[in-house]
């Protein structure tokens, strides 16, 4: 039996949303749907008289840490089928693949972390993975962690976990990376900001309502929008125009990315400093109305209504996007003009068929602020600068000049800590979008700075105060060794740590050293250790990632792929580093034989440390046992610090060896 299940806890959602659900996905299983469809809530009786089948909370937990429960043993019968959806997800096809999925859990791949997930929609066994709730439960439910419920499955690393974009290829959309009607996918997932009911025009009222419209009959009512914005593309791939190409050379130029939130206009004055010095500024549609003799060295234009032609600037050079209107290329014959395509659904099919000379496609987000910082980095850029990405209104204004395109946008009060907000869906979705895609851009080396003030800014300022799990153990380190100018890391992964070590202290010289290898090679024990599971190709992708974030250290970063044993066995290290991290194989075994070779290679007053000390999440861990008995054997002194680091001074050569 399949049960189509999704969780309404608290009032953050309306009981239309649960009927709408249930709507769309009973008109979308063609062969029909002999199942259950059931409401976990807490308020039951908003949905009486309804005709929804409801179920109490599986766990008395708030928002989205109730779906954990639904792994609870007992709560469906063994051996039957669990479909889960969001209630904020829209369906607007058929959906029997993904009803009849037999795989033992399937869940989303994140629409914007490769190698994260996302909890939207999710498919098992009943009466398998049971330890996604039990872990939960016997950690004592912790709901500290800001990724929430898809965060915690992550750590659970469940066996037989398949990605449901794999499984069922083109089934899924994030709404943030459509737009128009979705070209293939039938599975459109609203993660975060705007909401369906937020959207009021295009195709969303048209799916999200009951009796709304299904794949079919959406594509014969609103496929003139995106054949209007294919045709574009077609066009502006027809003209003799310089492609946009990737160029990942890092260099040292700023640049200034310019918008037209209201709070632009309080910073003209530090907009001129900037170009004065030297630093590069872009600009975005309409934004440099209002830059006075600020010489522009790009403008960025995305958007395919025709109106867009209105915004052109005198600027040195035009980024216009593919999907323009014919009208914005026509004004700029004459003009720098450079080519990209934005990562829109089916643009890609476009460009194979008309055989495209490359098909780059920038995915930096929904707006053109968000593709503009994708753009720049792609560029090289690692220094970035944003003005004018409010994403909220100042008073009555939507921009810092006079743009009647928006003046119909909805407006909707947003809570971000304690301010509220007025803001459009489409700046939610932008500053939600900066949210998730700003740590990434940061790993990756790339400095953004937010000037001015509005949702955005702010999220930026609390982004910047937040230390990341890797910046709170590199802190850790250098603030017990803040003399140190040769360390080693024993288990890089995909080189957070190294980075923040090396962007924290500029004559630090690291040694990097992980094998990456498969399949579980380098683990000679159990330790429940999740990075044991990944592939060979996983894992050399990690590598390129370390390689990547280190990039800008140049000669201060050496990495040694090898076993951390083998590279113990090089003599030059001995008795001379100023500190050993370990966070290698996690069993008693691996622990204790990284201990015994690398103690050794501690200067007289130098840390021997680690991860993973005491972690509560991995208890088959041998970490702890490892520690205690070296620290025990030698009379030495343990130090604990945040996030289960473990620290222990050497105080000579003789006291260090094992």
């Amino acid at each position: 039996m399949l049960h189509v299940c999704c969780v309404r806890a608290g009032e953050a959602f309306s009981p239309a949303y649960v009927l709408h659900l249930k709507d769309m996905v009973t008109r979308n299983l063609e062969a029909g749907f002999e199942g259950r469809f059931v409401c976990f809530t807490d308020r039951p009786f908003e949905l009486d008289g309804s005709g929804i089948e409801t179920a109490p909370l599986p766990a008395d937990l708030p928002g989205w840490w109730s779906k954990l429960a639904l792994f609870r043993k007992g709560l469906f019968p063994a051996g039957d089928r669990v479909l889960f959806f969001d209630l904020d997800t829209v369906i607007t096809g058929a959906i029997d693949r993904l009803a009849a999925y037999e795989g033992e859990f399937g869940i989303l791949q994140d629409f914007y972390r490769p190698l994260g997930l996302q909890s939207s929609v999710m498919a098992w066994e009943a009466g398998k993975h049971c330890e996604i709730w039990e872990s939960f439960e016997r950690a004592g439910c912790p709901m500290d962690d800001p990724g929430g419920d898809q965060a915690w499955i992550e750590k659970c690393q469940v066996k037989d976990r398949e990605r449901l974009q794999v499984a069922l290829p083109g089934m899924f959309a994030s709404y943030k990376q459509t737009r128009g009607i979705p070209s293939d996918a039938s599975v459109v997932v609203f993660h975060g900001r705007p909401r369906p009911h937020e959207v009021t025009d295009g195709w969303v009222p048209k799916v999200w309502k009951i009796g709304g419209l299904s794949s079919s009959e959406l594509k014969a009512v609103c496929n003139t929008e995106m054949e209007a914005l294919f045709a574009n593309v077609r066009s502006a791939c027809a003209r003799d125009l310089v492609w946009f190409d990737a160029d990942n050379a890092e260099h040292d130029r700023h640049v200034a990315i310019i918008g037209g939130g209201p709070s632009v206009v309080d910073m003209i004055d530090e907009i001129k400093w900037r170009k004065s010095i030297g630093q590069d500024v872009w600009v975005l549609n309409n934004a440099g109305s209002i830059l006075d003799e600020i010489e522009i060295d790009a403008q960025v234009l995305l958007d395919a209504r025709p109106e867009n032609r209105l915004f052109i600037a005198g600027a040195r050079e035009y980024l216009v996007a593919s999907q323009a209107d014919p009208s914005v290329f026509d004004l700029l014959m004459t003009n720098n003009v450079t080519l990209w395509h934005a990562n829109t659904p089916g643009i890609e099919g476009i460009l194979k068929d008309e055989k495209a000379r490359v098909t780059y496609l920038i995915g930096g987000g929904t707006t053109v602020g968000m593709n503009a910082i994708a753009l720049a980095v792609s560029r090289g850029y690692r220094q970035i600068h944003l003005y004018g990405y409010d994403s909220s209104f100042r008073g009555s204004a939507h921009h810092a000049y006079p743009q009647t395109l928006n003046n119909a946008d909805p407006r909707n009060d947003v809570l971000y800590g304690d301010k509220h907000y007025i803001c459009a869906p489409w700046m939610v979705g932008q500053a939600q979008e900066f949210m998730e895609l700003a740590p990434r851009y940061e790993a990756d080396g790339v400095t953004i700075t937010v000037h001015g003030s509005g949702l955005l800014p702010d999220i930026a300022r609390n982004l910047a105060a937040t230390m990341t799990p890797a910046e709170l153990r590199a802190h850790e380190v250098l603030s017990r060794c803040p003399d140190a100018t040769l360390g080693v890391e024993i288990g890089v992964f995909a080189g957070e740590m190294s980075r923040a070590l090396l962007k924290a202290k500029d004559d630090l010289h690291l040694i990097m050293v992980d094998s990456w290898e498969g399949e579980g090679r380098a683990y000679s024990h159990e330790s429940g250790d999740w990075h044991a599971t990944l592939a060979q190709q996983t894992q050399d992708e990690f590598m390129r990632l370390a390689e990547k974030r280190v990039r800008f250290a140049g000669a201060r970063a050496e990495i040694l792929r090898m076993r951390s044993t083998d590279a113990a066995g090089i003599g030059e290290l001995d008795d001379c580093l100023d500190f050993v991290f370990i966070d290698a194989d996690h069993s008693y075994e691996g622990c204790a034989a990284d201990i015994a070779a690398w103690a050794p290679k501690v200067r007289p007053g130098g840390l021997l440390c680690g991860h993973d000390y005491q972690n509560p999440d991995y208890p088959k861990f041998g970490v702890t046992r490892a520690v205690d008995e070296f620290v025990s054997r030698h009379g030495l002194t343990l130090e604990i610090g945040e996030n289960f680091c473990w620290f222990v001074k050497i105080p000579s050569k003789q006291a260090a060896a094992a």
